[in-house]
């Protein structure tokens, strides 16, 4: 997956999101040092380094599956109307001294009722060592029940090369673009509880793996 534009990945539009949470956060040069990931080729679209919070960089990343696509056609090369539903990642990393991958690594899974209308009833999570712990936190799976969707995802990522933990939380978003709607981007940014969310699992994991600001 090649690198994108900043705007159309939302980086920008995410960064102030951040701030209007009364989050301290900018958005970082390219070739910045603190960036994790260099050269052309990367999945990460950039970041936001936020202070005051469990995590210390936002990034985005696009799923490579889309779903609820059409195209009304071309002129002249150009599409007339598309419209994708596109999965988007939302990173939030904490820096550490060292990482666990195999007790760290964990993901949500969701219990969901209905057929065409689903709705999720009970969250869990499954992986190593922290897993367990935060099937243990009754108030964060509460929190999480409260804004959790179907199609969305929370996990838990270690990097050990980077020396980076990666809590990701991941919700489509639909992009309508062509000549009938110029470009939109509806960002279908995380909710506030979500954020709120991501700072508490980062914190565990910052504890967990005994890291460092």
């Amino acid at each position: 997956m090649g690198v994108i534009d900043k705007k159309f990945a939302g980086l920008d539009a995410l960064c102030k999101y951040y701030q209007e949470l009364g989050i301290k956060a900018s958005v970082i040069p390219d070739r910045s040092l603190e960036a994790i990931e260099k050269g052309l080729i990367r999945q990460d679209k950039g970041y936001i380094k936020v202070t005051g919070q469990n995590f210390d960089l936002v990034t985005i990343r696009m799923k490579g599956t889309t779903s609820g696509s059409y195209d009304l056609g071309k002129i002249r090369g150009v599409p007339i109307a598309t419209k994708q539903k596109i999965p988007f990642e939302y990173h939030h990393i904490v820096r550490t001294d060292s990482v666990d991958e195999k007790a760290i690594a964990a993901k949500l899974k969701k219990k969901t009722k209905g057929i065409t209308s689903k709705e999720v009833t009970d969250v869990s999570w499954e992986g190593g060592q922290f897993a367990s712990s935060l099937n243990s936190n009754t108030e964060l799976n509460k929190s999480i029940m409260r804004f959790i969707e179907p199609e969305d995802g929370i996990k838990v990522e270690p990097d050990k090369k980077n020396k980076i933990i990666r809590i990701v939380f991941s919700r489509p978003s639909e992009i309508k673009s062509g000549l009938v709607y110029g470009f939109k981007f509806n960002r279908n940014l995380l909710p506030k509880e979500a954020v709120t969310v991501m700072d508490n699992i980062a914190g565990l994991a910052r504890k967990t793996t005994s890291g460092r600001r």
